[in-house]
């Protein structure tokens, strides 16, 4: 967890100076010096930076109170995988800020999200059931996932949703390459190329642009949908069809007394299905594992919450 951090707090904060202090007494571990932290808020002329591993009891006020002591004069920033005990308010944030687990959590995964933060993850048999189709093929590769569309504060914000826990999460999907002809009247054809994200969740199918950037899959717990949720291979032929399919505009010339009228039709151009070639790659959509009232999956591209299934 320490690389992690001094790891993002080098591409947040431009000023970050790794470094250790002795601290004889203190459990907190000193990892760097900064003059400015935005994602906390935090501007000063010296930031001494400090992590609280992970440990079963929560950080004290007697443990702040030596820690006060033995420290150098100065803005401290604890950041804690330790929850903080009540008797520690109030705090005295113009000398101490601690960053609690939560919104450690938040933190490194929204880095995680944006790419900011890269980690592979190791390949896993999908437990469910791929469409065995003669003209699909099977390509294996790294792993990737797609950017998230959504930031879950804006997102609790918005809804009026406070005081849950989060933990960024990948929700398995496919990714279908297409290319082949569409073929429109008159027997004219034309060349194609298409890549379309199958996604279980809201059980659709959508073409991604070009612009649609995507990164190597984190190293992070990933949830499968229900199995029927997923395209069977006549169901997968046929919507992929119809996401593929054009319609055009097209001239018709009708002579009259006064001249030729001219008039806009629009001409079907169709897929085909037969000839084409699909493969098949697996991918993820980002996500978060919330506590409600019970464990939810949030989409972090639609912004809908899902029952959790299989976790992994």
């Amino acid at each position: 967890m320490e690389q992690i951090l001094r790891a993002l707090l080098s591409i947040r904060s431009p000023d970050f100076e790794p470094m250790e202090l002795p601290s004889s007494q203190s459990s907190f571990k000193s990892i760097g010096m900064a003059t400015s932290i935005h994602d906390f808020d935090i501007h000063s002329r010296r930031i001494f930076i400090w992590h609280a591993a992970a440990g079963i009891l929560p950080i004290t006020r007697s443990e702040l109170d030596r820690f006060e002591m033995d420290s150098p004069k100065g803005f401290h920033l604890i950041l804690s995988e330790r929850t903080t005990h009540p008797d520690c308010e109030p705090i005295d944030e113009s000398k101490i800020q601690i960053v609690s687990p939560n919104q450690i959590s938040l933190w490194i995964g929204g880095a995680v999200l944006s790419g900011e933060l890269v980690a592979s993850i190791a390949q896993e048999e999908s437990k469910h059931e791929e469409p065995n189709l003669a003209s699909i093929q099977s390509n294996e590769q790294e792993i990737q996932v797609l950017r998230s569309k959504i930031d879950i504060e804006s997102w609790s914000e918005s809804r009026g949703i406070e005081g849950f826990s989060s933990s960024p999460m990948l929700l398995e999907a496919l990714i279908w390459k297409v290319s082949g002809d569409l073929h429109g009247p008159s027997g004219s054809s034309e060349k194609g190329e298409w890549t379309i994200l199958e996604d279980p969740w809201s059980q659709r199918l959508s073409i991604i642009g070009n612009s649609e950037k995507m990164h190597i899959a984190p190293k992070l717990r990933s949830a499968s949908p229900p199995n029927e949720n997923w395209l069977s291979e006549d169901r997968l032929k046929i919507e992929i069809s119809k996401i593929v399919e054009e319609r055009r505009r097209g001239d018709s010339g009708e002579m009259s007394i006064s001249g030729s009228v001219r008039s806009m039709l629009l001409e079907k151009w169709v897929l085909d299905t037969p000839m084409a070639s699909i493969e098949q790659f697996r991918t993820f959509i980002p996500g978060w594992l919330i506590n409600l009232d019970s464990e939810k999956i949030l989409h972090g591209r639609n912004g809908r919450l899902y029952d959790l299934v299989s976790l992994k």
